[in-house]
């Protein structure tokens, strides 16, 4: 979840301003709620023109470069310095702007500070960077307030006046960011590593649970990919609506602290972000340029941990990934060589899940020992180095002794993905005759298939590199049925019948039509920000008169208005199941055309509020009951019957 630091990598691109050697040394005081920030800045720059940055709202009060005033323009600073290196001292301060949910730039308020790295609050070269810098920062803020910064703590104190304390990066990582909150902090050294909770008050009690989670988590990747990167692992309790990662630490919003899954999924893929994305940096300059590490941490810690479940949850994550292509119109398809970041839904469908499919399929591809074997290598060729798709090809390659160019250029330059059609299958002797195809372009696939026979269920595979191949199988017994990747094994265009709608079909899709069916002004109203808050863009609402024929549509309003205007359309009405229950009701179907129906019927304006924060989170599922903002029912329609199953019986 490491959206922040991962759309930053476009402003720290290659340059010749950050050459190896630069260092800050930075002393700040900071008064969050007062949003008052002050720095002295002494860094050590190498030889060059230089042309240093500060976000607008900072005024430099003091710049002296080698003891010699520089001058000033706006919030930039143009800098020479000599042969050998030089000293760049500066002071400078100013007004933080307020900390709010949009507060992507850093800020300040009464509940704390956000100084994220990469946004200006230190001079960042104008260019980027060739190499992060090596820093020490010493900060100190006023009580209640503890600051805690990335990298490694050196020393703390605190008195009845407030907090200090001073971290610092020896190593190429990236910018220091920055953080202030009135947390309890709870510690636990762990194999040498320092663990921390900066929780509010009310999380006080999950504290041990979270220190758990992080040591067996930090362990058990330690023993598959290398040692920990970092000198410890610090959880957040943020004021703001984010999940996010940083070296050494993650940021979490103090809503969701206490909900399973941040425990489960997410602080996991958190943890993991500091070998993946910040122990190796997303660069790279090699034929195939992309963010990798988003897909290689969703495949080992958020797909590990279904597998640790049982196949029946891998094999439910799989499918979730598929269902989730399948909602996504071709033109919001792109290659995974062009994923940066998860700045909409429809990148976050191909950077996370289908990336991570392609990690599962490589696995089946070269065998377990290999990919581990890989993993390992990548780790200790490229640690906090830039790396690249081409670099992970090479470390699996090392790993498997085979040539993957092939495996690799297919899924990350081909926008799309493959069809498959069982066009025949029949019992033959003492085997199952079949023919399997593949639309255009062909890939490269191996591909699972099950038979069930009298005596019990066997498992094979096909390999399918053109666009058709036969094959018989032989079998142990006679055939009862055969099914072609029923575990959904590969990335692919789920067949008809096996991708049941959900509201991902529409609120995808640019191109659908939602209309607002509710007499009531602040129904309305509610109606109409549900709509902004449910599409993954901008909503086109309509009129159901003016509504596009050929388009999703989503309907969303209260009951009784929803239930006539799909009446009078002709539409699929509410499902008998969901009739009379909570306080909303959320169901997907398919119109008599074919076309996506998303239809929300709630039970007044209230209840249309209610959805506002929850809703969009549920685009996987078909059906939602809501009681106010609880969702206590939900769920995906059955499957329908597979062209890829056959029956012999």
């Amino acid at each position: 979840m490491r959206t922040l630091l991962l759309a930053l990598l476009g402003i720290l691109a290659a340059a010749p301003g950050w050459a190896a050697g630069l260092h800050h040394d930075l002393t700040v005081t900071l008064d969050p709620a007062a949003r008052r920030l002050e720095v002295e800045d002494r860094l050590r720059l190498p030889a060059g023109t230089h042309r240093l940055l500060l976000a607008p709202g900072l005024t430099v009060g003091e710049a002296l470069l080698d003891g010699k005033s520089v001058t000033v323009r706006g919030n930039a600073l143009p800098v020479t310095v000599p042969k050998g290196g030089g000293e760049l001292r500066l002071r400078y301060a100013g007004t933080l702007p307020p900390l709010t949910p949009e507060s992507r730039g850093g800020g300040g308020g009464a509940e704390g500070a956000y100084l994220p790295a990469g946004t200006g609050w230190i001079p960042t070269p104008e260019s980027g960077a060739e190499a992060p810098p090596s820093w020490r920062l010493s900060v100190r803020v006023p009580a209640p307030f503890v600051a805690v910064a990335t990298g490694r703590l050196v020393e703390e104190t605190r008195d009845g006046a407030g907090y200090a304390a001073t971290f610092a990066e020896d190593r190429s990582v990236e910018e220091p960011s920055l953080f202030a909150g009135a947390w309890q902090v709870t510690e636990r050294m762990h194999n040498g590593l320092r663990l921390r909770t900066y929780f509010h008050p009310e999380q006080a009690a999950l504290a041990d649970e979270y220190l758990d989670l992080s040591a067996r988590t930090i362990d058990a990747q330690a023993a598959r990919i290398g040692a920990y990167p970092f000198a410890g692992f610090a959880i957040l309790s943020a004021p703001l609506p984010v999940g996010l990662g940083f070296p050494g630490l993650t940021y979490i919003g103090r809503q969701v602290m206490p909900l399973p899954f941040i425990r489960a999924q997410s602080l996991p893929h958190e943890i993991l972000h500091n070998w993946w994305g910040n122990g190796v940096r997303v660069g790279g300059d090699g034929n195939w340029p992309g963010n990798w590490s988003e897909g290689l941490t969703t495949f080992m810690a958020d797909y590990a941990a279904a597998e640790a479940r049982g196949e029946d949850a891998a094999r439910a994550m799989r499918l979730d990934w598929l269902r989730d292509y399948a909602a996504l119109p071709a033109e919001r398809d792109s290659a995974l060589t062009d994923f940066r970041a998860k700045v909409h839904d429809a990148a976050q469908i191909v950077g996370y899940g289908k990336a991570a499919m392609l990690f599962h399929m490589l696995r089946a591809e070269i065998g377990a020992d290999a990919f581990d074997a890989g993993i390992r290598r990548f780790w200790e060729d490229k640690r906090f180095q830039d790396a690249g798709w081409d670099d992970l090809r090479r470390a699996f390659e090392a790993g498997s002794g085979r040539d993957l160019k092939a495996f690799f250029e297919q899924w990350l330059t081909r926008v799309g993905a493959p069809t498959l059609e069982l066009a025949e299958a029949k019992a033959d002797g003492d085997g199952v005759a079949l023919t399997l195809r593949q639309g255009e372009p062909a890939y490269g696939l191996t591909v699972p298939v099950e038979v069930r026979t009298a005596a019990g269920t066997e498992r094979h595979t096909i390999r399918l590199d053109g666009r058709e191949t036969t094959v018989t199988i032989p079998i142990a017994a006679p055939p009862r049925a055969l099914a072609v990747d029923p575990g959904f094994a590969l990335f692919r265009r789920l067949a008809p019948g096996e991708a049941p709608p959900t509201l991902r079909d529409v609120t995808l899709d640019h191109a659908a039509t939602t209309v607002i069916a509710t007499a009531d002004d602040p129904a309305a109203e509610a109606a109409h920000a549900l709509a902004e808050r449910l599409a993954d863009g901008k909503p086109r609402i309509a009129a159901a008169d003016r509504a596009d024929p050929t388009a999703p549509l989503a309907v969303i309003g209260t009951a009784g208005e929803v239930d006539r205007l799909l009446a009078r359309l002709g539409l699929p009405a509410v499902p008998d199941s969901l009739k009379g229950r909570g306080t909303a009701r959320v169901w997907t179907a398919r119109t008599p055309q074919g076309r996506p129906l998303l239809a929300v019927a709630a039970d007044d304006a209230a209840a249309l509020q209610a959805l506002l924060r929850p809703l969009p989170h549920y685009g996987r599922q078909s059906w939602l009951v809501f009681e106010g903002a609880r969702a206590v029912d939900r769920g995906v329609w059955p499957a329908g019957d597979s062209p890829l199953r056959v029956s012999f019986e």
